[in-house]
């Protein structure tokens, strides 16, 4: 197995919002805190699961009556979710990200 396919162990469950509560108290992922599930109900219910950072500050707002201390807030929020494999960044578009 090469280091790249390594990489990918772990990320690949996606979005686990489908699974019933009894098999998510069983699996030992990172679970999402508040903020993050709110980012992922935002961009599934709202924009169908894409979305730039504007708007999910919007749909946050709209959605939960949620307004971060800053932009960068969310931004790093954002990065951190895509690099633990809950969102991916699109393609030649900054700042818009989707689920996976």
């Amino acid at each position: 197995m090469d280091n790249e396919s390594d990489d990918k162990i772990g990320r690949r469950l996606g979005d686990l919002s489908d699974l019933p509560p009894e098999l998510r108290k069983l699996l030992n992922v990172a679970k999402l805190d508040d903020l993050e599930e709110k980012i992922i109900s935002t961009l599934k219910n709202r924009y169908e699961g894409v979305a730039s950072v504007d708007e999910i500050l919007v749909g946050l707002y709209r959605d939960f009556q949620y307004i971060p201390d800053d932009r960068r807030t969310i931004a790093n929020k954002l990065y951190r979710m895509s690099k633990a494999g809950h969102l991916e960044g699109v393609a030649k578009r900054k700042g818009v990200f989707k689920m996976k």
